[in-house]
């Protein structure tokens, strides 16, 4: 089993996130950008690139920018895959916790909410 993460939201901010994630943890972090919209294209086929090189025992957590956003929207057909967990509303804190959590195991989703709660205690 192997996680693949994968930050997308519209424009650059996915880009942006995975550089500052990458100067924190180090130039081997292993992510999938998706910056939507670059070149005003649907980003459908994209996201079924992505989506598709993922073996289904492999476990696939994205996070995206905003919950009724367009690139959220287009990835949730794919959370019926297995072990595919969909999470929008991204900041740094929620993208390194994911990114830092032991990949021992699939991450149940009783752990993702814990994650997010934290990552939701950061924002005054």
């Amino acid at each position: 089993m192997k996680r693949h993460i994968i930050i997308a939201s519209h424009r650059k901010l996915a880009a942006g996130m995975a550089d500052a994630l990458k100067f924190f943890e180090g130039d081997n972090l292993k992510i999938t950008v998706l910056s939507a919209y670059l070149d005003n294209q649907p980003v459908d086929d994209q996201i079924k690139e992505i989506m598709d090189k993922i073996p289904d025992e492999d476990e696939a957590i994205i996070l995206t920018d905003l919950v009724s956003g367009s690139v959220n929207q287009k990835f949730f057909p794919y959370i019926s895959k297995p072990h595919t967990q969909l999470i929008s509303g991204m900041n740094l804190s929620l993208a390194m916790a994911i990114t830092m959590e032991p990949n021992d195991g699939y991450m149940k989703p009783e752990e993702i909410r814990q994650i997010v709660n934290e990552a939701q205690n950061q924002i005054y």
